[in-house]
C-alpha cells in the first residue's frame, strides 16, 4: 500500500468515529449587530503592553492581535471610562533578551513604564523574562510556552501566565490519538531545545501506559542536517510488517517539520518496507509554512487551538477565511485579559475575591499591583456573570468591571478558569487533530488558500463541549508491573554477616543540586540504619555547600520544608551534617568503580568494601542518564556513558569471587532500565530503576529559594519509605514508590534470579530491619 492511499485510508478510519457536530458559533459581529451609541470618554486609561515574539509569528498572529484590539475598542463605545492598549513589539529573534527583560522590568528614567507583556514566544527566553519580572510582579502572558519544566519551576510564581497546558497534554493527546488508530509501534524525533525536552521526557512514560512498542532508535533528539535514514531505517525494521508505524514529530522550527516530512518520503521511495511510517506533528506545526508544504502529502498534526464551544475557530475562519495558526486564540485571551484587568482597576474595587484570597478592603491598601487586578478580574465568585470573548460579550464584562465586579469570563481557548493556587495557569487546553489537505480546485484563486486545515476531532485531557475527553478511549492507570512466583531461582544461602554500601553521584554543577543531595540523603539513611563510615564508599564531588548560590553555607537540603524555617534552626535538615565523603567525583575513573566494588585497595584507593559470601551490598546511583546505555558518567553534559557493559562486568566479576551474598542495585537516572535490562541473569542480584529504558526520571520539589530542584521523585519517596522504620517486602516497597513517583515507572529487573519478591524485604540490606529468611 503506497504512502497517499494509506493517508487517506487513514484519515478517513479517524474522521468517521470521532465526527462531531460544530458549534453553531454564530459571530455575533457579523450577523448586522446595531451599532452602540457612542459616548465621548472622560477617562481613558493607557496600559503599556510589551509584545516579544518573533516577527515571523507576529505577522501570523497580526490577525487575531487586530480583531482583539478591535473588540477591545469597540466594546467600550458606550462607556465614559475607557482602557486603551498601547502595543509595542520586539522582535525575539534579534533583540538581546536580557537586556530587554532588563529594561521592561525596571525603565530607566524618562521610560515608559511596561505594564504587561505578553510573549516570549520561547521557552528559554520566557525563563529569562520571568526570572527579572519576578522582583516587580510584572504579569508576563505567554500563549504558547509549553515547557513542562518552566511550568513546574513557576508552579506557584502568579506574574507567570500559561495560556496553553504543558506539554505533558499534548504528548499525552498524541500517543492517546496512535493507539486509536490501532498502530503498535511508535517513535519520537524532537528538537533539542527545551520545547522538544517536555516530548523527550514523557514519551517513554506514556507509550508505556498505552502499550506502545518504542520501536527502533525509539527516542532521537533533531538538528538542521542530520541525516535521518538510519533512524528511519531502525524504525521499519522493528515494527512489524503486517502495521504501519508513527513517528511524533516536536520542533520548536517550523523548517525542521518540513525537513523531516521530505526525508521521510524520500527514504520510503529509496527502500521498500511493509512496514509504513507515518507522521504526527505537534501544534508548533500548525502555521503557515508548514501548512503549505504537509498540503502535498497530507500529513497530520495535533495542536493546541481555540475553543469550538465558545466558538473562537468557526468565527475567526469566516472572517480570516482560513483556520487559526497556532498560539491565536491564546494572543487573543491574553490581550483581552489585560484589558479586563486594566478595567477592574480603574474601577478602584472595593472588594475582590481570588482563589483562596480575600481581599476585604480596598486592593491599593493592600499593596497589590497590576497582575493583581488581571486576576480578580476573571474569578469573581459571587454573582457569576459570565461573559463570552466577543465584541458584545467583552462589552458586557467592561461594564461590569466598570462597577467593581468581577466576571466569569469565556475567552477564546475556553473558560478562563486557571488553578486554584495562582490563578494564572490554563486548566484545560483544547487541541484539534487536524490533517493539511491540498485543494488543487482552488489553486491560483486570490480569496482562499489552495492548502487548508482539516479538522479530525478536537481533544482534550479532561473532556469537554465537542471535545473526546482522552479517559473514554483509555484507562488513564499507571501501568503495575507483573510478578510471578513461577520460575524464581532456588537459594542456599549462608546468613547475613554483614553490610556494605556504595553511594555515588557523577553529577557536579549547582543545576543538578538533587543528585548530590539525594546522594547526601541515602548517606544518612544508611547511617541511620547502623553503618558505619568503614562499610561505606561515599563518591560525591561536594561542591556544592559552599557554592556562592546556596544561601545556608555548609547546608545540603533535599526536603523544602527546610526553608519554613528560621536560618538559624534549618541545620535539621541538612543532609550533609557529618557526612565523611570518600572521594570526589571528579578524582575518579570509571574503570575504578571495580576496584572499590572488588575491595582492590591501592595507594589511589585506600577506601574499598570488603564484602564476601555472607554479605549484603546495597548500591546506590544518582545522576544523569542517556536513552542509548543509561548512567552518564558526569554531568548531563558529559555525553560519555559508564556502560551497560561495564557494570555486567563489575557484578559477574564480583559473583565469580564471591564478593555478595545478595545485593540491591538501586538507580536514580533517566533510562535507568538500561542497566536493568542487561544485569537480568545475575544470581542474587535485584535492580530497582527510577525508570524504564525508554522514559527519562523525573525531579522533584523545585525550590525558590535555591532557584534548582532539591530532590528525584523516586529518591525522595524511597527515602520516605525506609526512614518509616518498619520492614516491608519488594513488592509493597515497589507499589509505594510506583504509586509517589509521577512521569516514569518505576521498575524491578532480575527478581527470578534473586528471589521472590512477595516473601524477601529491604531489611536484608537495612541491618535494623529484621533480616528476611534465606530462600
Amino acid at each position: 500500500m503506497n504512502r497517499a492511499v494509506m493517508i487517506k485510508y487513514l484519515f478517513y478510519m479517524l474522521a468517521l468515529p470521532w465526527v462531531l457536530s460544530a458549534c453553531s458559533g454564530d459571530d455575533d459581529e457579523s450577523q448586522g449587530a446595531v451599532e452602540p451609541r457612542i459616548v465621548n470618554p472622560t477617562e481613558v486609561k493607557t496600559v503599556n503592553v510589551d509584545v516579544v515574539l518573533p516577527a515571523s509569528i507576529q505577522r501570523e498572529w497580526q490577525n487575531a492581535i487586530s480583531w482583539a484590539l478591535e473588540n477591545i475598542e469597540l466594546a467600550q463605545l458606550q462607556q465614559e471610562k475607557r482602557v486603551r492598549l498601547n502595543l509595542r513589539f520586539h522582535d525575539e529573534d534579534t533583540e538581546d533578551m536580557d537586556s530587554l527583560a532588563a529594561r521592561l522590568a525596571k525603565p530607566e528614567e524618562g521610560d515608559d513604564t511596561c505594564h504587561a507583556i505578553i510573549g516570549p514566544y520561547y521557552n528559554d527566553d520566557a525563563a529569562i523574562f520571568l526570572s527579572y519580572a519576578a522582583k516587580p510582579k510584572l504579569p508576563v502572558v505567554m500563549p504558547t510556552c509549553t515547557n513542562t519544566e518552566l511550568h513546574r519551576i513557576h508552579a506557584l510564581n502568579d506574574c507567570a501566565w500559561f495560556l496553553t497546558e504543558s506539554d505533558i497534554s499534548q504528548c499525552e493527546l498524541m500517543l492517546t490519538a496512535v493507539r486509536s488508530m490501532d498502530c503498535k509501534d511508535v517513535a519520537l524525533l524532537c528538537s533539542d531545545d527545551s520545547y522538544g525536552q517536555s516530548f523527550y521526557d514523557y514519551f517513554g512514560f506514556f507509550a508505556s501506559e498505552q502499550d506502545l512498542h518504542v520501536a527502533g532508535q525509539g527516542i532521537a533528539k533533531y538538528k538542521k542536517g542530520d541525516n535521518l535514514d538510519a533512524f528511519f531505517r531502525s524504525v521499519a525494521t522493528d515494527t512489524d510488517d503486517r502495521f504501519f508505524a508513527y513517528v511524533l514529530l516536536a520542533f520548536s522550527n517550523p523548517d525542521d517539520y518540513i525537513d523531516v516530512v521530505e526525508q521521510l518520503t524520500d527514504f520510503q521511495e529509496r527502500e521498500f518496507s511493509n512496514a509504513l511510517i507515518m507522521t504526527l506533528s505537534a501544534g508548533t506545526a500548525l502555521n503557515e509554512k508548514t501548512i503549505k508544504a504537509f498540503g502535498k502529502t497530507g500529513e497530520i498534526g495535533l495542536s493546541p487551538v481555540g475553543s469550538t464551544s465558545n466558538g473562537f475557530p468557526q468565527a475567526y475562519k469566516a472572517r480570516f477565511l482560513r483556520d487559526a495558526y497556532h498560539g491565536e486564540a491564546q494572543v487573543y485571551d491574553a490581550l483581552t485579559i489585560i484589558a479586563m484587568g486594566a478595567k477592574y482597576q480603574q474601577s478602584d474595587p472595593k472588594e475582590s475575591y481570588l482563589p483562596g484570597i480575600y481581599f476585604p478592603e480596598n486592593l491599593k491598601e493592600k499593596g497589590s499591583c497590576f497582575n493583581d487586578y488581571m486576576r480578580a478580574s476573571i474569578h469573581d465568585i459571587n454573582d457569576g456573570i459570565r461573559t463570552l470573548w466577543t465584541r458584545d460579550g467583552l462589552a458586557s464584562a467592561f461594564t461590569h468591571l466598570g462597577k467593581g465586579k468581577g466576571v466569569k469570563a469565556l475567552g477564546a481557548i475556553g473558560p478562563l478558569s486557571f488553578d486554584g493556587k495562582t490563578g494564572t495557569k490554563t486548566q484545560d487546553t483544547s487541541f484539534m487533530l487536524w490533517r493539511a489537505w491540498e485543494d488543487t480546485a482552488k489553486q491560483g484563486e486570490p480569496e482562499a488558500s489552495a492548502v487548508s486545515v482539516l479538522p479530525i476531532c478536537y481533544l482534550s485531557v479532561r473532556g469537554g463541549a465537542n471535545s473526546v475527553n482522552t479517559s473514554f478511549l483509555w484507562e488513564l492507570t499507571k501501568r503495575i508491573q507483573d510478578f510471578s512466583d513461577e520460575d524464581i531461582a532456588q537459594h542456599k544461602l549462608p546468613d547475613t554477616a554483614d553490610h556494605w554500601a556504595v553511594v555515588i553521584s557523577p553529577s557536579t554543577s549547582w543545576n543538578d543540586y538533587r543528585h548530590q543531595a539525594d546522594a547526601f540523603g541515602m548517606y544518612q539513611v544508611l547511617k541511620s540504619f547502623g553503618y558505619d563510615d568503614e562499610h561505606i564508599v561515599f563518591i560525591v564531588e561536594d561542591n556544592l555547600a559552599y557554592d556562592e548560590r546556596n544561601p545556608n553555607p555548609g547546608d545540603i537540603y533535599m526536603e523544602n520544608s527546610a526553608f519554613q524555617l528560621p536560618a538559624e534552626h534549618r541545620h535539621v535538615f541538612d543532609v550533609r551534617m557529618n557526612a565523611v565523603v570518600d572521594y570526589k567525583f571528579s578524582q575518579l575513573q570509571p574503570d575504578d568503580l571495580k576496584d572499590i566494588m572488588m575491595g582492590r585497595q591501592s595507594e589511589r584507593l585506600p577506601h574499598v568494601i570488603s564484602p564476601d559470601s555472607a554479605s549484603n551490598v546495597f548500591f546506590f546511583w544518582s545522576g544523569h542518564g542517556g536513552k542509548t546505555d543509561g548512567p552518564l558518567w558526569g554531568g548531563v553534559d558529559s555525553k560519555t556513558y559508564f556502560g551497560s557493559q561495564r557494570i555486567n562486568d563489575i557484578v559477574t566479576s564480583m559473583n565469580a569471587e564471591n564478593r555478595y551474598r545478595r545485593m540491591l542495585m538501586t538507580l536514580e537516572t533517566c533510562f535507568s532500565g538500561k542497566w536493568g535490562e542487561v544485569l537480568t541473569g545475575q544470581p542474587d542480584l535485584l535492580v530497582l530503576t527510577a525508570a524504564s529504558p525508554y522514559e527519562t526520571s523525573k525531579a522533584d520539589s523545585f525550590s525558590q529559594e535555591l532557584g534548582v530542584f532539591v530532590s528525584n521523585a523516586f529518591t525522595r519517596a524511597f527515602r520516605s519509605e525506609l526512614l518509616k522504620f518498619e520492614d516491608t517486602s519488594f513488592y509493597n516497597l515497589y507499589m509505594s514508590l510506583h504509586k509517589a513517583t509521577n512521569g516514569s515507572h518505576v521498575s524491578i529487573y532480575n527478581e527470578t534470579n534473586y528471589g521472590s519478591v512477595y516473601s524477601n524485604s529491604i531489611g536484608d540490606y537495612f541491618p535494623l530491619y529484621p533480616v528476611s529468611a534465606s530462600e
